[in-house]
């Protein structure tokens, strides 16, 4: 059973799913997360910020952009006896600038490459295929139902054949767009097609994301060193638990009947 949502709180989810499977997909670079940091982006979330591991999450993700700014010279939106008309863009040239902050950056980009591509296993990999199919095999049955269900909405990633469909970052964006069409969908008036999207969504979450999340996030909690990473696998995995009960997906269970078939 789908709980329906209004498209305020579509939106909502809509926005915090694209920007968590951007932070997973993209390798992290001095320019967007001088972004980030400078307009306060994980101070808050419109959704799931009732859920205690996505209120963890942003929690992490927060004090990583705080302590950033702290070691570049830089205050960000938000902070103590910071001016409201404090331009963001300016405070992110300013952390771009910095040796200090380009080096914390330059070390969130060895850990993204050590948890989610590695030289070679990764320690906390994003692709279905890694958790799902026997000895791991990459563009397996798995990848192609989600390369098939992109391809129902005519999408499809941008190096097809030579880049794994199954990718978590991906496969949340195509959440989001999922979502972003069922608002489009009521707000059109259209609240059968709107259903019917909402069905899709609950499937592909039930069937190529929930079972294994719950690994994957284990895995990034004992092999991520910075908050910023914990932070992120702790955002995810709330995200994913608080958009499951809309559709009563038992998400533990889920979970559970994972490990059982590993």
């Amino acid at each position: 059973m789908n709980t329906p949502l209004h498209p305020e709180e579509l939106a909502a989810a809509e926005v915090c799913f694209a920007a968590v499977g951007a932070l997973l997909y993209a390798e992290p670079s001095v320019e967007t997360v001088a972004e980030a940091v400078a307009s306060r982006q994980f101070a808050e979330a419109p959704y799931a910020a009732d859920n205690a591991w996505a209120c963890r999450g942003l929690e992490q993700l927060d004090q990583w952009c705080a302590e950033a700014a702290e070691a570049a010279g830089a205050q960000t939106a938000g902070d103590a006896g910071t001016p409201e008309a404090l331009d963001p863009a300016a405070t992110a040239a300013l952390l771009a600038a910095s040796p200090a902050f380009v080096e914390r950056v330059d070390a969130l980009r060895r850990e993204w490459l050590r948890l989610f591509v590695g030289l070679g296993t990764p320690e906390a990999s994003c692709l279905e295929s890694f958790y799902v199919e026997p000895n791991s095999h990459m563009f397996g049955q798995n990848t192609l139902a989600v390369r098939a269900a992109y391809k129902r909405h005519g999408l499809q990633v941008e190096r097809l054949h030579a880049e794994p469909d199954d990718h978590l970052g991906l496969m949340l964006g195509f959440v989001a767009h999922l979502i972003a069409a069922e608002r489009a969908a009521l707000e059109a008036g259209d609240a059968d097609r709107a259903a019917a999207l909402a069905d899709e969504q609950r499937a592909f979450l039930a069937d190529h994301i929930l079972p294994w999340l719950a690994v994957w996030h284990y895995a990034v909690a004992k092999h991520g060193r910075t908050a910023y990473f914990r932070g992120v696998g702790d955002f995810t995995f709330g995200l994913a638990a608080c958009y499951a009960e809309r559709f009563n997906i038992r998400f533990d269970e889920e979970a559970r009947v994972f490990k059982q078939r590993r």
